[in-house]
């Protein structure tokens, strides 16, 4: 005897479809339409000039326009919010950063999502070494004398950085523990502003990404002091690395990477991340990265994953002994 569904019954099919992470999602032709890649910051920035370039050769591999949605805010947190919440199909994913998955959940008190568990990590895509420099009528112009300066006089220097409790702010931080010296924060509400008044002479010091000060430094409005990297940047070819200055395991990564939120479907997310290693070897990707002072590192799904929590358990020990937190 045959049964003709009820109403009930083909409810209950639909909720069980559209439960399955891949609903809606077929891997044999993906991607049939346009792809969105979130920002977290806006237009603009590192991290936009960044995911512009790299969405660009992404759609090329990928056979499908890649669309720029820039969800700046909170850090970063309201982007990557959005990354998390997105239907698990590979049509949303993300650029984030260390802000976004690693030093906001070390200072934020709640933080609305998990940056392990609620996504999921494709690429690792390129990372920035950081720089120390302070205004050119700092008494200090290496860093022996820098030390020096710092450690006769504690607590009269200040640093600025990009805005308190984001990635700056925690490296410098991890410095400051690692030297025992006393340097007072000064935050900003951005790189361009924490530069500008740097050269000006009102703050002598400052952290950021090579990026947004080697303009300045080339220039000789700045002076580099030395390069957080674990390896000489090819731009500043005579400014050696913290490490060879004796500061040991002093090589904070400011990285960006691809990711979706989580639960994407196997195949999906193979394709996702094979394209996104082609696009990453891209020829004009990596020249404008070059220029940018950043290394395309490419790394597959799982070290990537590592390296996030890795970071996360780092800057809680940063925020907890620089005693940082924020609502």
């Amino acid at each position: 005897m045959s049964h003709c569904p009820t109403r009930r019954d083909t409810l209950k099919l639909l909720a069980a479809a559209t439960a399955l992470p891949w609903a809606g999602a077929h891997a044999d032709d993906f991607p049939n339409k346009p792809v969105r890649m979130i920002l977290p910051f806006p237009p603009g920035g590192t991290t936009d000039v960044v995911g512009r370039v790299f969405g660009e050769a992404y759609g090329k591999v990928l056979g499908q326009p890649v669309i720029i949605d820039n969800r700046a805010g909170a850090g970063g947190s309201v982007g990557a919010r959005a990354i998390a919440q997105a239907a698990p199909d590979g049509y949303t994913i993300g650029l984030v950063t260390i802000s976004t998955h690693g030093t906001n959940s070390a200072v934020y008190k709640s933080l609305p999502y998990d940056p392990v568990k609620d996504f999921t990590a494709i690429t690792k895509l390129s990372a920035f070494p950081g720089v120390i420099a302070v205004n050119p009528v700092f008494p200090a112009k290496n860093f022996k004398e820098f030390m020096e300066t710092l450690k006769a006089a504690p607590g009269r220097y200040s640093y600025a950085s990009s805005g308190a409790g984001g990635a700056t702010n925690l490296c410098m931080e991890l410095f400051k523990s690692k030297t025992g010296v006393f340097i007072t924060h000064i935050p900003y509400r951005g790189s361009g502003p924490a530069i500008n008044d740097v050269i000006a002479g009102q703050v002598p010091i400052l952290w950021d990404a090579l990026p947004s000060a080697l303009p300045f430094i080339k220039a000789g409005k700045l002076v580099a002091i030395g390069v957080a990297s674990d390896r000489r940047s090819p731009q500043l070819p005579d400014v050696p690395t913290f490490t060879e200055l004796g500061v040991k395991d002093y090589e904070p990564d400011l990285w960006n990477g691809i990711v979706g939120p989580a639960r994407i479907p196997p195949e999906i997310f193979k394709r996702l991340q094979s394209a996104a290693v082609e696009a990453a070897g891209n020829p004009e990707f990596k020249a404008r990265m070059n220029e940018l002072g950043a290394n395309v590192v490419a790394s597959d799904s799982p070290g990537f994953s590592q390296a996030i929590a890795k970071d996360v358990a780092l800057w809680k020990e940063v925020a907890k002994f620089a005693n940082i937190s924020l609502d």
